[in-house]
C-alpha cells in the first residue's frame, strides 16, 4: 500500500466531533476560569475514550498481509495526524517561553517538560516529578498539557499489536482488551490512593480509558440494537458527564471521579452511532459543534501554553486578559488547523509517497525539531528578553568567579535524611584551620556564591545542610513546615554535635518572618507581622542549640533580612511589570520591616548565641529596595540574588570570623 490517505469519509461519524467539542471547551475554560467549571479538566477523560473508539474504527474493514503492512499503515497515519501540529506548537512555545520566562524554581521542569513533549514522554516527567497538575510549577508551565498526548502516543506504541489479533479474526483479541482494561482500572484505583500523582499522568493507569473506547467499537455489532432501543440512555450518560464537570479535584483523582466522565462519554458514543437520528446525535452534529470539534486537536494544544504565558507577562487575572487570551488561543488554533493540520493530512505528496517513508520523515523531523528545542533552552540566558538572562547579578550560583581567590574549591553534594548536603572544600592554600556549618532551608542554600567565595579565598571548609520546607529553628510557630522534617533535623542535630569541634561555626540562616509574597500567587494584602516567639518555643530551641553545639562549635544566627511583596525576578521587565502579581511594588518602608521581625529579633538574641544583622547592609535608608538602582539585592519576595550575596559577602565573612573568637 501507498500514500496517506485522509479520513474513509464514509465511516466518519459527525456527532464524535460535536463530542470533542465539549471536551475541548470544557478543558479550556477549566483552565481559565476553574471556579466555574471545577472538574472541566475531566474533558481530557471525554478525550481518551474517544481516541480509542475513533483509533479502533478507522480500522474497521481494512485487511494487511502482514503486521509490518498495519504497523506502516498505521503510524504513517497518526505521525501525519499528530506531529505537524504538535511540532509547529513546541517549537513556537520553546522560543516564547525562551524569551519571556525567567529560570527559576516556578520554571524549574519547563525544559525537561518541554523537550521530553518532542517525543511523547512529558507525562512521565511530569508523574516523576514532585509538583502536581494541581500545583503551582505545572501551572506555569507551558508544556503541562502535552502529557495527554504522551499517554496517547504511548497507547499507540501498543495499538498495533492489540488489534492484530481483531484483523485476522481472533477473538482472543477482545479478551486480551477486556484484560488488559480491567488491569489498568485496578491499576488505577490502588495508585489513585498510593501515588496519585502517577495514577494521573502515567499511561498504564490511563490505559482503561482508551481502552474502553476500544472494546466500544470491538463490540459495536453486540450492543448496537440494544442501545437502539434505549433512547433514554442519554440523560444518565450526559448527567455522569455533568458530574464530572461539576465535581471539584479530589486529591485521588482518577479513581472513582474518572468513571463519570468515561462512562458517560461511552454511552453517548453509542447512542450517536446507535440511534443516528436521536436529538443528542442532531444536537452534536450542528454546525458550531463540528466546527469546534475539527479544532479541538489545535485548540487543546495552543490554548494552555498562551494562558501560561499570559501569567508570565501581563498576568491572566481580568476579563480583558483572559478573553485576549482566549481570542488569541482561538486565532492561532484556526491558523495551525488551516495551514499546518489540512495541508499535511491531504497532501498529495505525503499520498504518493510509501507509508514507510513517510513514517521515517515524520520521525527525522520530530529528532530535528527535538534538537532545535533543545538548543533553545540552552541558550536561554542569550535570547531571553528578561533582565534576568544577567545570571551574575540574578542567581545565588555557587559558580561564580572569586576575584582574589587562593583556593581551588572542589564542590560536592550528597544525600542526607532526605535533604542535601553541599560541600566546598579548599586545596592548594593554606586552611583556615576551621569548618563552617551552615544550616537551613532554601535561604541557607541561596548563600552559597558567599559559601564557595569563603572557601576559595579564606580556605574555609563549608559544610551546608538543606532540605526544601524544613526551615530549622524557625523559631516563628507561624511559619510552614513539612512533616517529614522531624526526623531530617534529628539526624542533623546529632551530625553536627558529633562533629562540629572547637572554633567551628554553626551558621543558621533563615525567614522565621511570613513572607509577604511567594513567587506564584497574588499577594494581595500584606501577611500581619510574626507573633510573639512563644516561651516552649526558646525552651526547645535552647536545647537544640546544645545539641548542635556539643562538640564545641560556636553558634552565628542570621537575623531577618528584609522581605518584598512581590519577587522581582517576575516584576522587573518591560513585558511583566503590570501583571497584578507586581502591584505592589518592589519596596518596602524600613519602619514596618523592623516592626515584622522586631517578635522574632528580640528572642532570638535572647538565646545568648551571637546575631548577625544583614539588615542594615540590605536597607540603610527608610526605604528598602529590592532593587535599587537596577541591580537585584533579592531573587523573588525573600531569596538573595547574586548581587546580594556580592553586597553580603565581607559583612557575612568578617561575623563568620568574628564567631570563633
Amino acid at each position: 500500500m501507498n500514500g496517506v490517505q485522509s479520513e474513509q469519509r464514509s465511516g466518519y461519524i459527525p456527532a464524535i466531533d460535536g463530542l470533542r467539542a465539549i471536551a475541548v471547551v470544557s478543558v479550556v475554560l477549566y483552565h481559565l476560569w476553574p471556579a466555574a467549571l471545577p472538574g472541566g479538566f475531566t474533558g481530557v477523560d471525554i478525550f481518551f475514550v474517544i481516541s480509542g473508539f475513533v483509533v479502533t474504527g478507522s480500522l474497521a474493514g481494512r485487511s494487511f498481509a502482514t503486521r509490518r503492512e498495519l504497523l506502516a499503515f498505521f503510524y504513517a497515519r497518526r505521525l501525519v495526524r499528530i506531529m505537524p501540529a504538535l511540532i509547529a506548537m513546541l517549537l513556537a512555545v520553546v522560543l516564547a517561553t525562551q524569551l519571556f520566562v525567567p529560570d527559576a524554581w516556578l520554571s524549574r521542569s519547563v525544559m525537561q517538560t518541554g523537550v521530553s513533549a518532542f517525543a511523547g514522554l512529558s507525562n512521565i516527567v511530569l508523574g516523576l516529578d514532585s509538583d502536581t497538575y494541581f500545583g503551582p510549577q505545572a501551572a506555569y508551565n507551558p508544556f503541562t498539557h502535552s502529557w495527554s498526548l504522551g499517554v496517547e502516543e504511548q497507547f499507540y506504541l501498543l495499538f498495533p499489536f492489540l488489534i492484530w489479533g481483531h484483523l485476522r479474526g481472533r477473538r482472543s483479541a477482545f479478551r486480551l482488551v477486556a484484560g488488559l482494561t480491567i488491569a489498568s482500572l485496578v491499576l488505577c484505583a490502588v495508585l489513585s490512593q498510593l501515588q496519585p500523582r502517577l495514577a494521573f499522568y502515567l499511561m498504564p493507569s490511563r490505559f482503561w480509558e482508551l481502552g474502553l473506547g476500544m472494546l466500544l467499537s470491538l463490540s459495536m455489532g453486540r450492543w448496537r440494537p440494544w442501545v437502539a432501543a434505549r433512547g433514554w440512555i442519554v440523560l444518565p450518560a450526559l448527567a455522569a458527564i455533568a458530574a464530572g464537570f461539576a465535581l471539584p479535584y479530589a486529591a485521588s483523582f482518577p479513581f472513582p471521579v474518572a468513571l463519570l466522565p468515561v462512562l458517560g462519554t461511552a454511552a453517548l458514543i453509542a447512542l450517536v452511532c446507535a440511534r443516528p437520528a436521536s436529538f443528542a446525535a442532531r444536537a452534536l452534529e450542528t454546525r458550531p459543534m463540528v466546527t469546534i470539534g475539527k479544532l479541538s486537536y489545535s485548540l487543546y494544544l495552543w490554548h494552555w501554553p498562551v494562558f501560561v504565558l499570559f501569567r508570565w507577562t501581563s498576568g491572566l487575572d481580568t476579563l480583558p486578559l483572559q478573553f485576549a487570551a482566549l481570542a488569541l488561543s482561538i486565532g492561532l488554533s484556526v491558523a495551525s488547523y488551516l495551514l499546518v493540520e489540512q495541508p499535511l493530512r491531504t497532501s498529495t505528496t505525503l499520498a504518493a509517497l510509501p507509508r514507510t517513508r513517510v513514517v521515517k520523515r515524520m520521525l527525522s523531523a520530530t529528532l530535528v525539531a527535538m534538537l532545535a528545542g533543545t538548543a533553545m533552552f540552552l541558550l536561554h540566558d542569550r535570547i531571553t528578553l528578561s533582565v534576568t538572562g544577567d545570571r551574575a547579578d540574578w542567581y545565588a550560583e555557587s559558580g561564580r568567579a572569586v576575584p582574589a581567590a587562593k583556593c581551588r574549591v572542589r564542590e560536592d553534594v550528597t544525600s542526607f535524611h532526605g535533604g542535601k548536603v553541599t560541600s566546598w572544600t579548599p586545596a592548594g592554600c593554606p586552611p583556615a584551620g576551621f569548618t563552617l556549618f551552615a544550616i537551613g532551608d532554601s535561604h541557607n542554600l541561596a548563600y552559597a556564591p558567599d559559601y564557595a567565595r569563603l572557601a576559595a579565598e579564606q580556605g574555609v571548609t563549608v559544610r551546608a545542610w538543606f532540605k526544601a520546607g524544613c526551615p530549622f529553628l524557625k523559631l516563628n510557630e507561624a511559619i510552614p513546615q513539612h512533616g517529614s522534617c522531624g526526623n531530617y533535623e534529628a539526624a542533623l542535630i546529632a551530625e553536627i554535635g558529633k562533629t562540629a569541634r572547637n572554633g567551628d561555626v554553626i551558621f543558621l540562616p533563615g525567614l522565621r518572618i511570613m513572607r509577604i509574597a511567594n513567587q506564584f500567587d497574588d499577594p494581595g494584602t500584606h501577611n500581619p507581622p510574626a507573633a510573639s516567639v512563644l516561651p516552649e518555643t526558646l525552651v526547645k530551641a535552647r536545647e537544640v542549640l546544645a545539641g548542635l553545639s556539643a562538640g564545641g562549635g560556636r553558634v552565628l544566627f542570621e537575623a531577618p533580612k528584609p522581605i518584598f511583596p512581590a519577587p522581582p525576578f517576575r516584576c522587573s521587565d518591560w513585558f511583566n511589570r503590570s501583571n497584578p502579581m507586581c502591584r505592589a511594588g518592589l519596596s518596602m518602608a524600613r519602619a514596618e520591616l523592623e516592626v515584622r521581625r522586631a517578635p522574632v529579633l528580640g528572642p532570638m538574641r535572647a538565646l545568648g548565641e551571637r546575631v548577625w544583622d544583614p539588615f542594615p547592609v540590605l536597607c540603610p535608608g527608610a526605604v528598602c529596595e529590592a532593587v535599587p538602582g537596577g541591580r537585584p539585592l533579592f531573587f523573588d519576595g525573600d531569596h538573595l540574588s547574586g548581587h546580594g550575596n556580592d553586597l553580603l559577602y565581607p559583612h557575612l565573612r568578617d561575623a563568620i570570623l568574628d564567631a570563633r573568637k
